[in-house]
């Protein structure tokens, strides 16, 4: 470093740790995941971003979301957070759709760095920013650290999982990643073996924070469990690694024992006609109602017009709409795949399954056909409060109010 560039990252410093002791503090969220729009089904990881940003105004600070035009100008704000947009060259195409293989996609990458940090630094010119909040390891903490470096503006780092286990793996940009999280005030993680994986790779301590939404409780929603004829939800994509396939087929093992139940699906993707087909050629269509993608309320009212949601995926950490059955005191039925089957077990929220098994799902369906109601509704409430977005919210302001400016 310069001496010049000394003097100035000191005064920067200087001036930042007098602005700490001010309150509210000036908050920016740099993500690439937002919903384009208010009401949004398939942006499931953007309605989180946009829900903890309320959450943290909530509380009386100033938020401010930094995040890419996708094509149609800046996105929906939520009350009490402004949300900044800058042009890249990628559209409205996602981040991860992207393939270093690809050179249109790397100028594209490499639009988004400079646009991102032009656009963020110009936030601080206009009026500091206190901390910057990364979400995600990548890219998001690519600008974030940028912006350390230049203005001693200090940092924390959510992980996702594509960060740490795609991006994280890649050689070019491995250990650009575990930068980001070593200059990082605090590191986060949304899952508890991710977790574990952004620690291995960065070398320093990583904390467990779980991402949610605010789910509204609907008031015309049928929400107590009936006799006879169990509800079953699966809201997600209709893909492989999801299991529908899997679910679809335990369903018929369920009916086939002489249980009574019903199957509603919320979602598409790559499987949408193969689901279709699936539960037609199975004979499930007077069990099984398999709908579009829905919105929160949507959401929300089938969670609650259900008795269990259904997530028999392949592979999965911990998925929102997870912590959206708890938070509306609905038991969940999962398989033993990334935390899920840890937490369940740890709680006994609901029933753990073996992935890719139809036989073992149907089993734990009947089990859950045949359960007392009440019986899991304690273990429920107490799970739901270590995923309030109002708790997390608080939390990770707790941490940054008294740390120190980047190195």
């Amino acid at each position: 470093m310069s001496f010049v560039r000394f003097i100035a990252y000191s005064a920067n410093t200087t001036n930042h740790l007098q602005r700490r002791r001010r309150h509210p503090l000036r908050i920016a969220i740099v993500t690439s995941s937002y919903p384009l729009k208010e009401i949004d089904g398939q942006a499931a990881a953007g309605l989180f971003v946009r829900d903890f940003a309320a959450a943290v105004a909530s509380q009386g600070h100033e938020v401010h979301v930094v995040t890419q035009n996708k094509g149609n100008g800046c996105s929906f704000s939520p009350k009490g957070v402004t949300v900044h947009c800058f042009d890249w060259l990628g559209g409205d195409r996602t981040l991860s759709s992207l393939k270093v293989s690809h050179i249109k996609d790397v100028r594209a990458a490499n639009s988004y760095l400079a646009s991102g940090k032009r656009k963020l630094c110009q936030l601080h010119n206009e009026t500091p920013i206190d901390h910057v909040l990364a979400m995600w390891a990548v890219p998001g903490g690519l600008l974030a650290r940028a912006l350390c470096k230049r203005c001693g503006v200090p940092y924390s780092v959510w992980c996702l999982g594509s960060d740490i286990w795609t991006y994280g793996k890649i050689p070019i940009l491995k250990s650009r990643v575990a930068g980001v999280l070593r200059s990082a005030s605090f590191r986060y993680a949304d899952g508890l073996k991710l977790r574990d994986d952004a620690k291995k790779l960065s070398g320093t301590d990583v904390s467990f924070m779980p991402s949610s939404r605010a789910i509204k409780r609907p008031n015309a929603a049928q929400t107590d469990r009936k006799p006879g004829a169990t509800r079953f939800l699966f809201v997600g994509r209709y893909d492989r690694v999801k299991g529908v396939d899997v679910l679809l087929r335990a369903m018929r093992i369920y009916i086939d024992n002489g249980n009574i139940g019903t199957l509603k699906m919320l979602g598409g993707g790559s499987m949408d006609d193969e689901s279709r087909t699936l539960a037609k050629d199975l004979n499930l269509l007077e069990h099984v109602a398999i709908g579009g993608y829905a919105d929160g309320p949507e959401v929300a009212n089938a969670i609650l017009a259900s008795d269990a949601l259904v997530i028999p995926s392949r592979n999965e950490s911990i998925p929102l709409v997870l912590s959206d059955a708890l938070g509306l005191g609905k038991p969940v039925i999962a398989s033993d795949v990334g935390d899920m089957g840890d937490l369940l077990r740890e709680t006994t929220a609901g029933i753990v399954v073996q992935p890719d098994d139809a036989k073992d799902l149907a089993d734990a369906l009947a089990e859950f056909a045949a359960a007392p109601a009440g019986r899991f509704d304690e273990a429920v409430a107490r799970l739901a409060l270590r995923f309030d977005i109002h708790n997390t919210a608080k939390r990770f302001l707790a941490d940054i109010a008294e740390e120190t400016p980047c190195a």
